[in-house]
This record gives C-alpha cells, sequence and structure tokens, in this order.
C-alpha cells in the first residue's frame, strides 16, 4: 500500500463516467464490436499458449476468488441461473437471508446439553467453536500449534487466503460485528493478473467482475485465526463453557466413545478427556480424527494423492515495481517454477512453487548440451544463490528479492500439498470438516471458504435435528456436504485424464473465452467468476460440465451412499 502507483480512484471513475453524455443503443453496440474483436485476439493467443499455461492453473487458481459451498442456498437455482451474477442489492438480501434462516437467531439454546471437543483451531475449528458456543454447547478446543497471535511473521501459519462472498456470508452468521473484527487485519482486492512472459499481463477478475460486490479479503491465516479467537474469548471466556488449550497434541480419538487422549506440552504428561458428545475433527489433510472415523466406519474410503511440486511462502515488505500493487498475480517462472503474490495488510505474500530437478522424460529440465545440470531451487543451501535463482527465475520480481527473502526462503520448511476425498464426512460421535474431509490441495483458492461453510452446515444441522439426537443431525450433515466436497475437488484440478486430451484441452480454451466474453455479459461465466459472484452449489456448477469433467452422481445417489455407510457403523 506504500507504492505511488496507485491508479485512479473507483469514485473519480465513477464521476468521470457520469459526466459523459449518454449514447443509443445503437452507438453502444457499434462500439462494443471492434472491442469485441480486439478482446478475443488475446483469448486466441492464450489458446495458442494453452500447452504452457496448462501446468500453472494449478498455481492460478490459488487466487482469493474462495467459492460460498452453498449448504442451504438461501436463493432458489432457478434464481441463481437468473440473475447469473449477484450484484451489491441481491448480495446484501442473500447475506440477509443467509442471517435470518440460521437456526441460530433463536433466543433459546438448542445443544445446551452438548459437549464438543473440537481439535484443531485453524479458521474452520474457531467458526465452528462461535457457533456452538452461541447454541448453548460446551466447547473445548485443542491446537498443536502456538497461540496464532504470539506468532512472528515467519512462524507457522505464514502463508495469505481469500476469504471471498462465501466466507464472509459464513462469519456473518455469527453476527456482523465478528467480520468487522476481521476486516482490519486483511487486504480488499477484486484484481487477479496472469502474466505468462515478463511482457503479457492477462486481466483474469477485475472489481467490474464482482458487480459491486465487498472485495475478497486477503489475510494471512494466523491474522485471521487470531482476530476469531479474540473475538471468541471476549464474548465466551467469561462463561464458563469454553476451554482453549495450545500446544496440545492429540494422540488418539475413540469415535464410538467421543474420548480424546491428548499430550500437553513440554511432555506435560498425557491425559484422556471425558468423553465428549461430538468430537470434530478440523486437523486438517493429516488428520487424526479421520483416523478414527475411518476405524468405526465400516466402507469408509478415503483418497489423498499428492500434488506434483513443492511449496514454500516468503513475504515481501512491498509489491515489485513492475507489478500494481493492489492486484493477485500470478507468474509462470522458469524451469517449471512458478510464483503467487497476494498483497496483505503486511506486505506481500509470496507463495513459490517448484518441481525437483528430474529427466525430462519425467516432466524435468534437461541440461543443453555442455550446461550444468538444472539445480532444484529445494536444492539450494545459501542465502545468496536462492536469492539469484529467484530473480533469474522470475525477472518480474527481482527488485524485491533480496538476502532476507533468500533466507526466508531457507528456514521455511518445504510443503507438499495433497488432496483429500472422503466418501462420508462422520462416523458415531465423530466428524470431519475442511481439509480433514475435502482438500484441494490448495489448487482451488477455494479451501477456507469451503471449511467455513462446512461449519455452518454442521451447527445448522444439530440445531435443525436437536429432537433427533446426533446420529441423525450428523447424517444429514454428511449428505450436504459430501457432494460439495467432491464437486470442489473435481472444480478445482480440472477434467481428469480419463476424459481425454481433446476434452482438457476444449475445456481450458472455454476458460480462456469465457473470462473475456463474460466481460460483455456473454455465455456463460467461467467457474472462478460463478463461484465467487454467485451462490450456485458447487455440485450444480459441476453437473452443469458433464461433457468436460464425465459424469457426477445425483443428489439422491449421494445421500443413499451416506446413509449406507451410517447404517453399516452403527
Amino acid at each position: 500500500s506504500e507504492a505511488v502507483r496507485e491508479p485512479r480512484s473507483c469514485a473519480n471513475a465513477r464521476s468521470a463516467a457520469a459526466a459523459m453524455p449518454p449514447s443509443s443503443p445503437e452507438q453502444r453496440r457499434r462500439r462494443s464490436a471492434p472491442r469485441l474483436l480486439l478482446c478475443l485476439a488475446p483469448a486466441l493467443l492464450c489458446a495458442a499458449l494453452l500447452p504452457r499455461l496448462s501446468g500453472l492453473f494449478a498455481s492460478v487458481d490459488r487466487a482469493p476468488r474462495e467459492t460460498f459451498c452453498s449448504l442451504r442456498s438461501p436463493c432458489s437455482s432457478a434464481q441463481l441461473r437468473s440473475a447469473g451474477r449477484i450484484g451489491a442489492s441481491a448480495a446484501a438480501l442473500a447475506g440477509a437471508q443467509l442471517r435470518a434462516e440460521s437456526p441460530l437467531r433463536l433466543a433459546a439454546k438448542p445443544l445446551a446439553d452438548l459437549e464438543v471437543v473440537i481439535v484443531g483451531a485453524g479458521p474452520s475449528g474457531l467458526l465452528l467453536a462461535h457457533k456452538l458456543l452461541d447454541a448453548g454447547a460446551r466447547v473445548e478446543l485443542l491446537e498443536s500449534r502456538a497461540d496464532p497471535r504470539n506468532l512472528d511473521g515467519g512462524e507457522g501459519r505464514a502463508y495469505a487466503l481469500g476469504l471471498g462472498i462465501r466466507g464472509r456470508s459464513a462469519i456473518r452468521t455469527v453476527d456482523d460485528a465478528l467480520w468487522e473484527a476481521i476486516k482490519p487485519s486483511g487486504f480488499g482486492s477484486e484484481r487477479f493478473q496472469l502474466h505468462p512472459t515478463p511482457t503479457l499481463k492477462i486481466e483474469l477478475r477485475s472489481p467490474d467482475d464482482g458487480k459491486g460486490l465487498e472485495p475478497s479479503l486477503l489475510i494471512y491465516q494466523s491474522d485471521l485465526c487470531g482476530a476469531l479467537l479474540t473475538e471468541l474469548e471476549a464474548r465466551h471466556a467469561a462463561g464458563g463453557r469454553l476451554k482453549v488449550a495450545f500446544k496440545v497434541r492429540v494422540e488418539s480419538v475413540d469415535a464410538r466413545t467421543g474420548i480424546v487422549v491428548v499430550q500437553d506440552a513440554g511432555g506435560g504428561g498425557r491425559r484422556e478427556l471425558a468423553p465428549a458428545g461430538l468430537v470434530a475433527g478440523c486437523d486438517g489433510v493429516n488428520s487424526i480424527v479421520r483416523e478414527a472415523v475411518q476405524k468405526a466406519c465400516e466402507g469408509f474410503s478415503v483418497t489423498k494423492e499428492p500434488l506434483p511440486g513443492n511449496l514454500k511462502v516468503i513475504r515481501f515488505a512491498k509489491m515489485p515495481e513492475a507489478l500494481d500493487f493492489d492486484a493477485v498475480h500470478a507468474i509462470p517462472g522458469s524451469g517449471g517454477n512458478s510464483i503467487f503474490l497476494e498483497p496483505t495488510a503486511r506486505g506481500v505474500c509470496a507463495l513459490i512453487t517448484w518441481r525437483d530437478a528430474t529427466p525430462a522424460a519425467a516432466g524435468g529440465a534437461e541440461a543443453k548440451e555442455g550446461e550444468a545440470a538444472p539445480v532444484s531451487l529445494g536444492d539450494l543451501t545459501d542465502a545468496e544463490a536462492v536469492r539469484d535463482a529467484l530473480a533469474k527465475a522470475f525477472p518480474l520480481v527481482a527488485d524485491v528479492v533480496d538476502l532476507d527473502a533468500g533466507q526466508q526462503f531457507l528456514s521455511q520448511k518445504t510443503t507438499r500439498a495433497a488432496t483429500i476425498r472422503c466418501n462420508t464426512y462422520h462416523s458415531a460421535r465423530a466428524v470431519l470438516l475442511g481439509d480433514a474431509a475435502h482438500s484441494s490441495g490448495g489448487a482451488s483458492g477455494q479451501g477456507c471458504n469451503a471449511a467455513l461453510m462446512d461449519a455452518v452446515a454442521l451447527v445448522d444441522c444439530l440445531v435443525e435435528g436437536a429432537n433427533e439426537g446426533v446420529d441423525a443431525a450428523l447424517l444429514a450433515y454428511s449428505q450436504r456436504r459430501v457432494p460439495e466436497g467432491h464437486a470442489l475437488l473435481d472444480l478445482s484440478l480440472g477434467p481428469s485424464d480419463e476424459v481425454g486430451a481433446v476434452k482438457k484441452a476444449l475445456f481450458g480454451l472455454s476458460t480462456l473465452v469465457g473470462n473475456v466474453l463474460s466481460r460483455f455479459g456473454l455465455g456463460t461465466p467461467p467457474i472462478q467468476t460463478l463461484a465467487t459472484t454467485t451462490l450456485t452449489p458447487f455440485a450444480e456448477m459441476r453437473r452443469d460440465r458433464e461433457f468436460f469433467f464425465g459424469e457426477f452422481p445425483t443428489e439422491a445417489e449421494f445421500k443413499k451412499e451416506v446413509a449406507v455407510l451410517a447404517a453399516a457403523s452403527k
């Protein structure tokens, strides 16, 4: 935000537009025709570059344009399709409907007899705690890491994420004050740019695509968790129904009895918690609660697939001079590397991905005759070497890559992302949320919003089924969320190899052209635009694209499979 290249404000732009004389529909059509042709040219160029861009889509899809995985869409599917996009007034109406319909608006405390252990104090675990406590439950929150408010810039939870309309709406189901407490820790932006080459810039998303919506909030995960935690303690610490413990490692969970065994920080001893009525697994890809579900549920299946490449996160004090300071940037580099930059309230978060140096046949770069063999970024051990390698691979960011950036890179642990797909999200007294249930490995940038919506869906199901018991509520939760989780993963990764190269190429081309045509209100907007600006359920979006992706189970088929698994685990 210190950059001096700040563009003319939206207010000035609107004033200038208002001062212009009105034009007739015929004049507007005549002007639109050549503009349309000019805009199609970049799309055709992008189609020609498709082979090079295909490897970058995983990084591009990390954009902060998160998706609201609809749990009980406050607007009908017909309304959503007719609206296409949600303008400011429609978005406000949808948010108001969602809040008004929430069972937690009732003055009663329907979950007063429920004791819940939440494993994982990330965004979904903290929002779940807010919702449960508002409904009267008793909550014990366990986190293996330190309090996020006590972390410095380089310690854990260092990556930035984006809260879009769905994440905002999920948080606002608690109340507007909670969202207002979070906003100062983030940076609002709806600009997203792709840089296939140092001289070519493609505007994939602009504020106009939001049609007046509040922009996505780019925020470090530690800052989001810190704000949620501060509000949680301010609202509920004095009530005696909330316990929070950090640096506590969960050793085992018994899904049938609700017993959790933990190891306290610093070797403080192993202890067994009192049986809980519900154990919620918000503990990520390597979930200990998911292991408990697997033991308790006959027929439970989980598919964990590592994504190619390695990942590290570093921070820059400012955006590189060659890039717009208020936009998100996806930049492919040389040697199969890529970098993704997000502006935040505290500098710039840079997500760097690379692949290990391997023979060309395995997808790596092959040394030319007389040249040294390629060296992976992960093999470097000197800060100067890292600085030089990053500056060479990404010329657009060379001016901000210094020795400190090199040292940050070396100090960060290498991460390898993985996807998770489960055929149900609960068994007995255990339930899964977020990455523990459905991880796209960061390939979509939708994970946080989807996890927040899991928290809303779970508590809504518990409240709605308070008279029928936890078993019925968890069944309803899995039946609502499993289709959304499966669809999210499909849409995040794109068509599989099973559909063939032709359909995969057509899908890529349709996405690129759709980005252009949608600016003129023509055709169907691309997936990311629909996910960002509408309440269309993921499952509906996935079924609408069966031509590219293949068949997707019906809602009834999902419900039947989940019900069969639930019956088998009793």
